[in-house]
């Protein structure tokens, strides 16, 4: 199982990923990583049979890479989105023309700053559905330049700060230049929600809660967490030395009803009960936390299987819960 974890590390994010895992029946706790279809890890016979296993037997997860915000401009508005883009987890790319504004920008925090002519900055890049733009250059022609790039691949998100009028001008010049009436129509201009924003800060928010908005109305690819990533592999090579390493990997593969997190987070739980990343906290979370550590002190008779924890309110203990579905989780030992 080291082997897939190492495999998972070095995904070519280009081609199309998928993990499957076997959550009820006699295979329980098999893994099957697929690339373009394809049998990638491992071989074995189950993995011929798979296709055969009813559909809730199985959990199926498209990979991709983290999501990815692109930000044009490094104004007083493109440093806020940078600052709390990194701040709810985003990988951020700053794109600006101009070298000091470029310097601000890596001081905001951006990952990776692309300083030079936005058509040219932007051509470099790979584009996908879990890379998401905000255009908040300083002209309006430099806003076009963005789009007239951006708007010839696949994108999540695409969001331009403007005017009412201003926004109705791009729309109109887009439509003379011959782009299709839907793709205009998916452009967020004026970005971000109607929430009256002033300061560069709050139109920030406001441009980041409308990403939250749509990113949760896809059905996005998953990115398997670095942290827990790397904290399996650490795990793994603590058992070349010490076999009786071990954590307990949580993944909700279901949910339904009102619940914190959806299909695909991910939590490691360690043998002290210290947790890497959260599948949603409180009473859910506390008990798959209990669970775990009681696995783990004594791996060898642990198993993996699938906790349903029913948060409804139809039971006492649970009747003030603000959260009230129903949540699949599978523990697996690493």
């Amino acid at each position: 199982m080291n082997e897939l974890y190492r495999r998972l590390g070095a995904l070519d994010y280009g081609r199309d990923n998928e993990l499957l895992t076997v959550i009820r029946g006699e295979h329980t706790g098999k893994k099957v990583l697929l690339t373009d279809g394809r049998t990638a890890w491992p071989s074995g016979e189950y993995v011929q049979d798979l296709s055969s296993f009813p559909e809730d037997c199985v959990y199926r997860e498209k990979l991709g890479h983290v999501q990815t915000l692109v930000v044009c401009g490094a104004g007083f508005v493109g440093q806020a989105v940078i600052r709390l883009g990194k701040f709810l987890g985003w990988k951020v790319i700053s794109v600006e023309d101009r070298g000091e504004y470029a310097h601000v920008a890596e001081e905001a925090g951006a990952d990776r700053v692309l300083c030079g002519d936005f058509s040219g900055m932007l051509s470099t890049l790979s584009f996908d559905e879990d890379i998401f733009f905000v255009i908040v250059t300083r002209e309006h022609s430099y806003d076009m330049a963005c789009l007239d790039v951006i708007l010839h691949h696949p994108f999540g998100y695409v969001g331009m700060m403007g005017s009412h009028k201003r926004s109705a001008g791009m729309r109109e010049a887009l439509r003379e230049a011959g782009y299709p009436e839907d793709l205009i129509a998916s452009i967020h201009a004026p970005v971000g929600l109607p929430i009256k924003a002033q300061t560069p800060e709050e139109i920030a928010v406001a441009i980041m809660a409308e990403m939250i908005l749509e990113k949760e109305k896809r059905s996005a690819r998953n990115h398997f967490p670095d942290d827990i990533l790397n904290s399996i592999l650490e795990v793994y090579g603590r058992q070349e030395t010490d076999p009786a390493s071990h954590a307990v990997l949580a993944t909700i593969t279901r949910q339904t009803g009102s619940t914190p997190r959806r299909a695909g987070a991910k939590m490691l739980v360690l043998p002290d009960g210290s947790t890497i990343d959260t599948i949603g906290g409180g009473s859910m979370e506390a008990e798959v936390i209990r669970r775990s550590v009681s696995a783990l002190s004594d791996p060898d008779s642990f198993s993996p299987y699938l906790l349903t924890v029913d948060l409804t309110g139809r039971e006492g203990a649970h009747a003030d819960m603000i959260c009230g579905g129903i949540t699949d989780v599978f523990l697996e030992l690493i």
